[in-house]
């Protein structure tokens, strides 16, 4: 790859890994619709993949690329003491079991229902976003195994499957089903997302592994050639993200990312609606 485009993979990271921290999502909502645009336009990525890899491939990079974001965003959330272990461990390993089983799956569902299937989960992180402010007061925790398994499982699959860390599922869930302080969820998530995202890339990278057509610099699935410049800029923003959330009000913050992603996420359910007919 050409020195500018490694210089705007960077480019990304930092803007991902900021958000990440912020908001405590992995940042998959945001790199997949990146790569599906740079895995789409040759001319400009320099990178050229089988159209019928593009998919598979631009969910595992970004889930490969949240594993350090989101430990290197605990750490940050770790010594503010944000960090519920005994919330984030049962949901963790979950999680972790559930991605393995999305990742499977998802390499026998056709790409165009991916994407649709990531249009709307994006339309969902508006709408959870833009909901944000309802939460309700704190309560003390519930850690029943039938409310901190659903919420792994439903983390798990959309991280496999969509190679995202799927924290604007697990937030509400863990506010509305455990009763996590509002103060603690983006923490909590970051935490969650490492177990998914470990297991996850892992399966991604077996299954593809001896999948013809990939780029050079590839595990699996896994483009490491695009994932790399992308994940040192995200590590090295995660941190002053994670300590904005804990200074300021980002009720302004939230409702301009579920605009975008409510914009993005309408884009790709219209572009990929045909295959539902």
């Amino acid at each position: 790859m050409e020195p500018i485009v490694l210089l705007a993979l960077a480019v990304v990271g930092l803007v991902v890994g900021f958000v990440s921290g912020l908001i405590g999502i992995g940042g998959g909502i945001l790199v997949v619709p990146f790569l599906y645009f740079f895995y789409g336009h040759p001319e400009l990525s320099g990178v050229a993949v089988p159209v019928a890899l593009q998919t598979e491939m631009a969910h595992a990079t970004s889930l490969f690329i949240i594993i350090p974001t989101a430990i290197w965003g605990t750490r940050s959330y770790i010594k503010a003491d944000l960090v519920e272990w005994s919330a984030a461990k049962p949901i963790g390993i979950a999680s972790a079991i559930a991605a393995v089983i999305g990742a499977s799956f998802a390499t026998l569902v056709p790409e165009e229902a991916l994407r649709f299937a990531f249009g709307a989960m994006l339309v969902g992180a508006s709408a959870q976003l833009l909901r944000a402010r309802e939460y309700r007061e704190e309560r003390p925790l519930q850690l029943d195994r039938w409310r901190t398994v659903p919420i792994g499982v439903a983390m798990g699959l959309l991280s496999g499957m969509l190679g995202v860390g799927g924290g604007f599922v697990a937030m509400p869930m863990m506010h509305w089903l455990i009763h996590l302080e509002v103060k603690k969820l983006a923490a909590n998530s970051l935490a969650i997302m490492t177990y998914a995202a470990v297991l996850g890339t892992l399966t991604f990278i077996v299954t593809g592994f001896t999948v013809p057509g990939r780029p050079p610099f590839s595990l699996g699935y896994v483009h490491v050639g695009a994932a790399l410049p992308i994940l040192i800029g995200s590590v090295l923003t995660v941190k002053y993200g994670a300590r904005t959330n804990q200074r300021m009000k980002s009720r302004a913050l939230r409702q301009m990312f579920a605009v975008a992603f409510a914009l993005m996420g309408l884009r790709l359910v219209v572009q990929n609606a045909g295959w539902l007919f």
